[in-house]
């Protein structure tokens, strides 16, 4: 993050601040708050940089076809790639809900193809992204492509994921908090796929 991007945040998170001291209705100050919390949320996602699972991963681990991870022992997962965790990122992948009611999913995982964890073999912990969104994300689908901007921060941990037969512990590499979702119209990544036929979204 460059120094006018901060700058012109603290200079917001002032006017924020004074604004909502000249108001004396309780209301007024939620709502100037929450203008403001937006107005924030705004200006860190600005020129977030697109990254592709690829950038997950070291340069020597290629990636791998469905098939043959379910057989694979793969201590190359515990490799971690991205490090960089002071720009916000832009990550297109499968919804994996985790804490879902109804249609509203508020804390999912972000897999590379769909089916990954529930349906087929899981990826390596360094292609799964465990992501809070800052809002519940209403999802229209069963693992809906989507783009998702936040900071991406490494970090190893495990989140236990509840399916129809049971439940399962998910090895995770990465995670991203405060999260903006919003529904993918293209995927540019090669290594996001759908693995029936007949994708539903168009590639460039």
């Amino acid at each position: 993050m460059n120094r006018l991007r901060i700058r012109s945040m603290v200079v917001l998170a002032c006017c924020i601040r004074s604004a909502s001291m000249m108001c004396d209705h309780p209301l007024l100050k939620t709502a100037v708050f929450l203008f403001g919390f937006s107005c924030l949320s705004s200006a860190a996602f600005a020129g977030a940089k697109s990254i592709s699972w690829r950038d997950l991963r070291p340069d020597d681990q290629p990636d791998r076809s469905v098939q043959s991870l379910a057989a694979m022992d793969r201590p190359e997962a515990e490799s971690l790639a991205w490090q960089e965790d002071a720009q916000a990122v832009e990550l297109t992948g499968f919804i994996l809900p985790i804490d879902q009611e109804g249609d509203l999913v508020y804390e999912f995982m972000l897999v590379p193809w769909a089916g990954a964890c529930s349906h087929s073999a899981s990826p390596a912990a360094n292609q799964l992204v465990h992501v809070y969104p800052e809002e519940p994300f209403r999802i229209a689908r069963v693992y809906e492509v989507i783009t998702v901007t936040a900071m991406l921060q490494p970090g190893f941990d495990r989140a236990q994921l509840f399916i129809m037969d049971g439940t399962r512990v998910l090895d995770y590499g990465y995670s991203m908090r405060r999260a903006r979702v919003a529904r993918a119209t293209k995927i540019a990544d090669p290594d996001v796929r759908a693995l029936p036929p007949g994708s539903f979204l168009s590639r460039r």
